[in-house]
């Protein structure tokens, strides 16, 4: 039996969606089932109550109570004091040789109730065999599944018993039962509980995780940043690696000082003060020396906090055998590499240095271009992330592995250097004899004045890298007009429905100018919405001419699906699909013009290289390994592979425009429109517009032919009901309108005879709550 578990899931998602109404309905419903049929049976109740309270519907009810409506509040008391007088009545019925009634929550009242009731019984043995093995099953989660196993066959067997159904001679059918395989199946539900538990804990944990993942993924973020700004000033060109010599003014400070020596012999020691007198302080001059090897050299300090003696009583350090880790060490080895005044600077040094060759670098930085530009150009290096040997490299090799994003390209673009920039650039490095005074923007702009035709190939990389993206966009919209185009010029129920409007049209424009017509525009169709109901106000010629296909035609409302393609075309302008495919031409003709200009290049290279190892041997093997040395130029290979897919892909294109131009001109043709000065999105846009108050004027027609069959519904059903009152009377609640029936479900007046009756007798009381495993 599921209607348990049916009814508790139902109260827990009508709570979950917030709804009172539907939680109103879901608990008067329950209520509903607790009133008849086999709930006459007050053990059938019972049984049915207590499993509602297994599965956790108290806490819900708890939930609930001081969150919602006073309605609701009716059926919770309704149920808790129902609920009480079954189990007096119960009680009553169970001979507990008590006058208390008998604790249903209590197991120790319980047990003494059974006692009681079997004593002196052929079942007070069994019941003690019972209580006997019972004690030996342990209570933890591992045999959850053997309590579990209890409880339903004690739950099938008391349901069987008391509702009849078992008679003296019990049947074997119900006995025989494969307890291997029920605690099999319990015993795997208890296993898959607890590993839903842990999974529910793992996501957690992985959650948490993932949060520490991006925590850290942005600090790594910051100090990349960090970490490139300050490579940026020290980066050098790739055509002059070394730096120019930098005085510091620490290497010429510390050469000036004299060499500090460390005395022959130290002073004694001072005698103890007062203080150290008085904080007892003194027993650290009577410490145990230790026995540690003394190091061939002086070595570096470590900076520890020496606890006293009178500290190291009680604590790990009491007995602590450090001397003998003396024996496992290679005492060599940790002299040579700690050893003082020798190895890397000391760590302050280091930094003070550092921040010293920053500081000089930095006030020294040299800028020659517009500084609102140099400030703009650094702001877009900053956001791109890559050094200026990485961006030469992209763009030698196009970029074949795509580490400069596609929006940074249309930036850099913007920034391509121009010829009076690259002379003062050129002259800054002859005047300071390093590219390593320019500042950051300065340096970027010489790095890629150096590439060859520069700005053409950053033209060429931003047409590779939009083009699928372009020819995605425009393929779509080309295919949906030419769908449309063949959907509506070949639909026949669209021709039908025309030929309705053209013969309602003249009928009502009999013997007017307008009349006798053969033929109507397309524009025309949205007219028809525009002629009013001379009877009812809400209403237009559009519904008569729905209204009469729905009852005389009703196959011709499937052409709203056949045409669902006009809705796509109708976003589609012929002008500007022409013009993006001129631009996607023309794009690749300046890629192709780049290519051919690119081979020209290293044609003409290639023949002065052999020219030169004709005339002069050495010149020319020289001037062929700085060639060979400069290689890593990969434009002419990656860009003829993306001209020739292209070019294929843009015939293909161009056929597929031409067909799309084709079919949609016959289409307009077909609807006397003007084909050559005709849109896609006004011609279907027309269609569209047609197609949605169609749908509309549908929709209103039949939420009107609901309403009446609604009213017709209520009115025969209260004709029926009003007979069957007059003969019983009995039964009035049953009769009533179904509508009112919902009324009173949701008010509790249907229970309120029942609740003022329990509400004198019982007063409801915080129950406590079930553990469920």
């Amino acid at each position: 039996m599921n209607l348990d578990v049916y009814s508790i899931e139902a109260v827990r998602r009508a709570a979950a969606t917030g709804s009172d109404h539907l939680v109103v309905v879901v608990v008067a419903a329950v209520h509903l089932f607790f009133r008849g049929g086999v709930f006459h049976s007050l053990e059938f109740r019972l049984h049915l109550r207590y499993e509602l309270l297994m599965l956790g519907v108290q806490d819900v009810i708890d939930r609930l109570r001081d969150s919602h409506g006073s309605a609701l509040q009716d059926h919770f008391d309704l149920f808790e004091m129902m609920r009480q007088e079954d189990e007096m009545e119960m009680s009553s019925n169970v001979d507990s040789g008590s006058s208390s009634p008998v604790d249903f929550e209590n197991p120790a009242g319980m047990a003494e109730a059974l006692t009681t009731k079997l004593n002196n019984t052929v079942a007070l043995p069994h019941f003690i065999s019972l209580l006997q093995h019972m004690l030996m099953i342990p209570g933890d989660e591992k045999h959850i599944h053997l309590w579990r196993l209890f409880d339903m066959l004690l739950q099938q067997l008391s349901l069987q018993t008391t509702m009849g159904q078992m008679s003296t001679e019990v049947e074997p059918s119900l006995v025989q039962i494969d307890i291997d395989q029920a605690l099999s199946r319990l015993k795997t539900q208890n296993d898959y509980e607890m590993l839903e538990k842990e999974l529910a804990e793992a996501n957690e944990e992985l959650e948490m995780e993932r949060k520490r993942v991006i925590e850290l993924e942005n600090r790594i973020s910051d100090l990349q940043d960090d970490a490139f700004s300050r490579i940026s000033d020290f980066s050098s060109s790739p055509s002059d690696p070394c730096h120019s010599p930098t005085p510091t003014i620490l290497s010429t400070s510390t050469s000036s000082l004299p060499q500090v020596r460390p005395p022959a012999c130290g002073p004694p020691p001072p005698p103890p003060t007062a203080a150290q007198l008085r904080s007892g302080s003194i027993s650290a001059l009577n410490v145990p020396q230790k026995n540690v090897p003394k190091p061939p050299a002086t070595l570096r300090t470590l900076n520890w906090n020496v606890l006293p003696l009178n500290k190291i009583k009680t604590t790990i350090w009491e007995k602590m055998d450090d001397e003998k880790v003396y024996k496992n060490l290679d005492l060599e080895e940790l002299a040579e590499n700690f050893v003082a005044g020798k190895g890397h600077k000391d760590n302050d040094t280091e930094s003070i240095y550092g921040t010293l060759q920053r500081k000089m670098r930095t006030d020294t930085l040299v800028s020659v271009i517009d500084s609102q530009r140099s400030q703009n150009c650094t702001i877009m290096l900053s956001k791109l992330k890559l050094t200026n040997k990485e961006i030469r490299t992209a763009m030698l090799t196009m970029d074949e592995k795509g580490k400069i994003p596609k929006d940074m390209i249309e930036q850099m673009l913007k920034y391509v250097p121009t010829r009076d920039e690259m002379t003062l650039l050129k002259e800054a490095v002859e005047k300071y004899k390093s590219p390593a005074v320019l500042a950051i923007a300065d340096r970027f702009l010489l790095e890629v004045g150096q590439i060859p035709r520069y700005e053409q190939r950053l033209k060429c990389l931003h047409i590779m890298r939009t083009y699928k993206e372009r020819v995605e966009e425009l393929l779509p919209c080309i295919n949906s007009v030419t769908k449309a185009s063949t959907s509506v010029s070949s639909n026949k129920k669209l021709k039908q429905l025309f030929a309705i409007i053209l013969a309602i049209g003249n009928y009502l424009n009999y013997g007017k100018k307008a009349g006798n017509a053969s033929g109507f525009a397309v524009t025309s169709l949205n007219a028809v919405a525009g002629v009013k109901n001379a009877v009812r106000c809400d209403r237009n010629l559009m519904h008569y001419v729905v209204g009469l296909v729905d009852q005389k035609y009703p196959e011709l409302l499937r052409m709203q699906r056949e045409m669902s393609g006009v809705f796509e075309a109708a976003r589609c302008s012929r002008p500007e699909m022409e013009q993006e495919l001129r631009l996607i031409e023309a794009s690749l003709r300046v890629v192709f013009t780049e290519l051919r200009a690119q081979e020209k290049i290293l044609e003409e290279e290639e023949l002065e290289m052999k020219e030169n190892l004709e005339n002069n041997n050495e010149e020319g093997e020289t001037k062929l390994k700085r060639r060979r040395t400069v290689k890593g130029d990969k434009f002419i290979p990656i860009v003829k592979v993306f001209v020739n897919e292209a070019r294929m892909q843009f015939k293909e294109m161009e056929k597929i425009h031409a067909e799309m131009n084709s079919k949609f001109f016959d289409c307009a043709r077909y609807f006397a429109a003007d084909a050559p000065g005709c849109s896609p999105d006004d011609f279907f846009g027309i269609f569209a517009k047609f197609l949605n108050t169609i749908a509309e004027c549908q929709q209103q027609l039949w939420d009107e032919r609901d309403e009446i069959e609604r009213v017709k519904k209520q009115t025969m059903a209260r004709k029926v009901f009003a007979k069957k009152g007059r003969g019983r009377r009995q039964q009035r609640n049953s009769d009533q309108d179904f509508e009112k029936l919902i009324s009173a479900l949701q008010s509790g007046e249907i229970f309120s005879e029942d609740l003022c009756r329990l509400r004198s007798s019982f007063r409801v009381t915080p129950r406590k709550k079930i553990l469920v495993q």
